[in-house]
């Protein structure tokens, strides 16, 4: 809750300082932005670590395999580093630029999952 706190403080204050800086120096405003989003995933990384550890525990316990775990954690990644990518380009006023990077994420997110799907269809193939 702290660190949510932490984060939301720094993203306001920044968007704040951002909105200041956009009328006389757009690029400074969108500098700041993304400082601002590299310091609020640093700040996330900290869970990250113990994401990883409960994720490795439920893997142990449950026997499930790192192909099936694997392309579930890739694919929130690359969600989360598209979404961020993608509004940063919507603030700079780049539309098209940031549709070109959320199909790019699309794609990559599809071929994470592409081991998930092999081992599904394995399954099914097993079944019949």
């Amino acid at each position: 809750m702290e660190l949510l706190i932490r984060t939301a403080v720094l993203g306001l204050a920044g968007a704040v300082v951002a909105l200041l800086l956009r009328k006389n120096a757009p690029e400074l405003a969108l500098a700041l932005s993304l400082a601002v989003c590299l310091m609020g995933a640093g700040m996330a990384m900290e869970l990250f670590g113990q994401l990883k550890q409960i994720v490795q525990l439920a893997r142990e316990q449950t026997g499930l395999s790192p192909a099936v775990v694997g392309p579930v954690l890739k694919c929130v990644g690359i969600g989360a580093v598209t979404r961020l990518a993608a509004d940063l380009c919507k603030d700079a006023g780049q539309g098209a630029v940031a549709s070109a990077v959320e199909m790019c994420g699309a794609a990559c997110a599809m071929t994470a999952a592409l081991p998930l799907i092999r081992a599904l269809l394995q399954m099914i193939g097993d079944l019949a």
